[in-house]
């Protein structure tokens, strides 16, 4: 501290070593008190001009993720995945309370299953340099963001399964965000063309039908917190969405924030009372007609493939390393296992499982596989235009 008591020798060498000591310390703290006023005053006025969200942004790029030395190209990531993915499964089937029998389980078995199938396609798709490789990707990332929804229905704390899926869907990211054709465009840069224009207007006005619905739905979950939990992340992305602004950065940051918003849907499907069960499918009808208009466009965009040869950084909190030793012939029986195994669930089971969720479990963040690097797709923009600000429209307020 500033008023500490000085050690012999350091009076000589003070600043005001002229005058006696009492002098000394009020020309220090008046000093002092000049410089914290003045300093106070400037923070004020910039902290007074920035909006929360602006505040919230300048902090952040205070503290940008690190570079581990780590790199990996398309193929080791996809590798990545299999293992992780593997580890988890290994983990999973060893521990008698994820018993894939159990109603309240099957829905995290279910988008496991999603997710080994998709990698598969994924990994054909590379073979052979084909848009399989894009499509298994994203709905991977999208059923990795559902496994995420349903982990939470089986109230374990198997931290192997927990931390195996974590590195399972930052290797999902990484492959989505660097080696998709989003990220080709975005690398291209420039202003968007018409027709990306007309595709984002058009999601635009398909997040305003949603919040509609959503709407609608959130008056029937009221008495559910985890599914009314579920509605407003739902809600917030939408209201994200609508207010970002016509860039290349901002688009492309759309497109991978419906991949979670979808995964979301998705999950939360299996939280639905009966009673109003056919209201909830509208949201999830919804998310086939996105994919059936999004797969129109990637369809119709060229990619350099000696891209997918291009290592990436790998940054602090994206590790995808998977601990444990897993061998080749386990990697390919445990997936083997999440692809060819049935967890279909009877309207009973569902009913089940929707009656029974924990909203107290659900609706915390504890044992949860989500972390801080889950959040990276919804804020890639760069543009003042698509900060968050009033988003939910206060719906968060006391969060």
């Amino acid at each position: 501290m500033l008023l500490r008591a000085l050690p012999v020798g350091e009076a000589d060498s003070f600043p005001y070593s002229s005058v006696s000591c009492p002098a000394r310390l009020r020309a220090v703290m008046k000093k002092f008190v000049s410089l914290f006023l003045c300093l106070s005053l400037s923070v004020f006025a910039v902290v007074r001009a920035m909006t929360p969200s602006h505040t919230l942004a300048a902090v952040a790029k205070t503290a940008q993720k690190k570079p581990t030395g780590q790199k990996a190209d398309a193929k080791i990531l996809l590798d990545n995945s299999s293992k992780a993915l593997a580890a988890m499964i290994k983990a999973a089937r060893a521990d008698k309370g994820l018993d894939p029998k159990t109603p309240k389980n099957k829905p995290f078995w279910k988008s496991t299953q999603l997710i080994a199938k998709n990698l598969k396609v994924a990994k054909t798709g590379l073979a052979a340099k084909s848009n399989d490789f894009f499509k298994g990707i994203a709905e991977a990332r999208k059923a990795e963001e559902q496994m995420k929804v349903d982990w939470q229905l089986t109230d374990s704390k198997n931290e192997k399964v927990i931390e195996n899926g974590k590195k399972l869907g930052h290797a999902i990211a990484l492959l989505r965000t660097d080696f998709s054709k989003e990220a080709a465009r975005k690398k291209k840069g420039g202003e968007l063309t018409a027709k990306e224009k007309a595709e984002f207007d058009k999601i635009k006005a398909q997040q305003k039908e949603l919040l509609a619905k959503i709407k609608t739905l959130e008056k029937a979950a009221q008495k559910d917190k985890a599914l009314e939990k579920g509605l407003r992340e739902i809600e917030k992305q939408a209201n994200h969405i609508l207010k970002e602004p016509a860039t290349v950065d901002a688009y492309v940051a759309t497109l991978y924030l419906l991949d979670v918003q979808i995964g979301l849907v998705r999950g939360y499907e299996y939280y639905v009372d009966k009673p109003w069960r056919a209201d909830y499918l509208t949201l999830v009808n919804w998310t086939n007609t996105y994919e059936t208009s999004y797969y129109e466009w990637e369809a119709s965009v060229s990619y350099e493939w000696a891209s997918v040869d291009t290592s990436v950084d790998i940054y602090e909190g994206e590790d995808v390393d998977v601990s444990e030793s897993v061998s080749d012939e386990e990697i390919n029986s445990e997936e083997s296992y999440a692809e060819n195994e049935s967890f279909d669930m009877s309207e009973s089971e569902e009913d089940e499982v929707a009656e029974e969720d924990t909203d107290e479990e659900v609706a915390s963040d504890d044992d949860s596989m989500e972390d801080a690097s889950d959040d990276e797709g919804e804020d890639m923009s760069d543009d003042d235009g698509g900060d968050d600000e009033g988003d939910d429209g206060g719906s968060d307020e006391g969060d």
